[in-house]
């Protein structure tokens, strides 16, 4: 049924929508202006791969109906193919005024059969659901109330009813047909004024921002300083350090204020003040709309900051591509421009700046007990301070059954005498100048040799993929496991599974997300341990340890727990043995699961997948 329009409703009509995409297109394009004005530029390079990611997560929702809130993303799918089924409906329902009718009758009658009813009940059924899961269920992670959100809901179950009402031609009388029109006009309009002033941005934001950001986790930024410079050039750098990038300002925009991050961030969960939704994203998202730039990195609250563990879990769930962790912003400000550490961080800044290391060393016993590195060697054995300085006596045993390994294979190896610390930590706390030097100097020895293997993934990750942001690397690295496995996949080692204990495996953050590495250590475990077994959290899924972010020198107190989550996690797990591929992954779990194992039952065990790997060599 199709009635006619009067001049003025027409009139009133077209006020209505245009003075809605006005208001709409002003504050998109006042949100664009203040991302432009970010620091980096967007980069569009691997076109395929970028369209892949965004058919994968904005049109198969991989992201959003997956992990621990599968069935609340399902919803949420239910609503978007809803607004797609929509899409042509909508525009042929203004068209109808100007008496303008795509559809025949018989396709109207065939689209509602086949997508436009069925989206109808799913879309009210999906809305509805997240409406009581928001309101009535209250997950902490959602936040406050927000009655945006109650909007959003009535809205779309209006739309969805006036739509059934018109194509069922439930109501006979041309004004009944009319009023039900404009009802649904009214919504549809009402979304150009309700989308800009909520979280519903991400509905057109999330796909472009998706598509955007970088493929690498840029954590760790480059902040090249040259000693040389002028003093004008220092302070512009300095003044640099308050401004976001345009991929972090895309992202503060795009938040759809969902709290995965919340809930996956080891802080938060152990009792600290960190809530990475808000001190990382929201916070940020008036002061950069009041000032109309992106100065805002001291906005950032400074305590928070210096909570995060840097492990990246936040940016591994974020349903609309968000680079969720700002701890990097805010240290290095706190650092450079305010010249403000901690104090329990100072020792360990003035360590590494005195004697390149973290424990402030003159010597290492186990560097004088391995082969030292010579040019017709295979690989450099990069130690790292915590092995090189027996940050947790226990893993020196890691170390040389590692080295077992090697031997078996047939690998030629050896360490560099004048090996630096990598860096990581001073890079993690903000302290670039400190890092720039310790790379600098690494750099220069390691582009005279081909293959370093490490079996600390914070070291790999820096000779890797952070030092390339500043040099040409001329090197390959692999961590240890990746060597492991390779010699496995070769043959060069063989192995006997071992005794039918329970084994599990703690991936450690670096290697499962920085370095995108979850298959080479457990090839190596399942390899040598029958009775393996994946803890609930695991992957890139992983809960971190604790130690990340340089916290392993930060002794948490008070109601501070981040440090023992993941010991209770694996005793709960009732596993004989926990194996890492991390050195600091190792002590932390040493710290953690003996001191809580109840009384009666047996230690759980913590071993390095080159432990389990040499016990079981044939």
């Amino acid at each position: 049924m199709t009635e006619s329009f009067h001049l003025i409703e027409k009139i009133v009509l077209i006020i209505f929508l245009l003075s809605g995409l006005s208001f709409f297109l002003y504050h998109l394009l006042l949100r664009l202006r203040i991302i432009l004005k970010g620091k980096s530029d967007f980069s569009i390079d691997q076109l395929p791969k970028r369209l892949k990611r965004v058919f994968d997560e904005v049109i198969l929702h991989k992201k959003v109906a997956s992990g621990a809130r599968k069935s609340a993303g399902i919803m949420h799918a239910f609503v978007m193919y809803g607004f797609i089924f929509f899409g042509l409906i909508t525009i042929n329902h203004f068209l109808m005024a100007f008496h303008f009718d795509l559809f025949s009758e018989t396709f109207r009658l065939w689209y509602f059969r086949l997508f436009g009813g069925p989206w109808a009940f799913l879309c009210s059924f999906g809305i509805m659901a997240l409406a009581y899961r928001r309101f009535v269920l209250k997950p902490k992670a959602l936040g406050k109330f927000s009655a945006t959100s109650g909007v959003v809901t009535i809205f779309i179950v209006t739309l969805m009813i006036t739509y059934i009402i018109d194509e069922l031609h439930l109501l006979k009388s041309p004004i009944g047909w009319k009023i039900n029109w404009w009802i649904h006009s009214g919504v549809i309009g009402g979304f150009l004024f309700l989308i800009p002033k909520s979280k519903h941005m991400h509905l057109v934001l999330s796909p472009f921002n998706i598509f955007l950001r970088p493929f690498e986790i840029p954590n760790h930024p480059a902040i090249p300083i040259d000693l040389e410079a002028s003093e004008e050039e220092l302070d512009n750098l300095l003044l640099d350090l308050s401004r976001l990038s345009k991929d972090q300002a895309l992202d503060i925009f795009t938040c759809v204020e969902c709290g995965r991050c919340t809930d996956v961030c080891p802080a938060n969960r152990g009792g600290g003040i960190l809530d990475p939704k808000y001190h990382f994203i929201l916070d940020l998202k008036q002061p950069m709309l009041e000032s109309g730039d992106v100065n805002v990195v001291d906005k950032i609250n400074v305590e928070a900051g210096w909570e995060c563990t840097t492990c990246q879990a936040c940016t591994e769930v974020c349903p609309v591509g968000n680079h969720v962790e700002k701890a990097d912003a805010i240290r290095s400000f706190q650092v450079l421009a305010e010249g403000d550490v901690p104090q329990e961080y100072q020792k360990l800044l003035r360590n590494l700046q005195e004697t390149g290391n973290t424990e402030g060393a003159s010597s290492s016993d186990l560097l004088q007990q391995l082969p030292a590195y010579t040019s017709d060697k295979e690989l450099v054995l990069w130690l790292g301070c915590f092995a090189k300085h027996a940050m947790d006596p226990n893993f020196i045993t890691s170390v040389k059954n590692f080295t077992k390994i090697l031997d078996s294979a047939g690998v030629t190896y050896g360490v560099l005498s004048n090996e630096q610390c990598s860096g990581d930590p001073a890079n993690k706390l903000g302290d670039k100048l400190t890092y720039q030097l310790l790379m600098d100097q690494n750099v220069e020895e390691l582009n005279k040799v081909r293959n370093v293997t490490s079996m600390c993934p914070h070291c790999v990750v820096n000779l890797q993929k952070e030092y390339s942001k500043y040099h040409e690397i001329k090197y390959e690295v692999k961590h240890h496991t990746q060597v492991i496995s390779e010699l496995l996949e070769q043959g060069k080692i063989d192995i006997n599974p071992g005794s039918l204990e329970k084994v599990t495996y703690h991936d450690p953050c670096n290697l499962s997300r920085t370095l995108d590495e979850v298959s080479a250590p457990r090839n190596a475990i399942k390899a040598a341990a029958p009775e393996f077994f994946e803890l609930d959290e695991n992957g890139k899924e992983t809960l971190c340890c604790g130690a990340g972010g340089a916290l392993w020198w930060k002794k948490e107190s008070g109601e501070g727990r981040t440090h023992l989550l993941r010991a209770e996690q694996v005793i709960e797990s009732k596993t004989d043995t926990v194996v890492t591929g991390c050195n600091f992954c190792y002590g932390m779990m040493n710290q953690g699961v003996g001191p809580l194992t109840p009384a009666g039952q047996e230690p759980i065990k913590v071993k390095d997948v080159a432990d389990i790997v040499a016990e079981n060599l044939s």
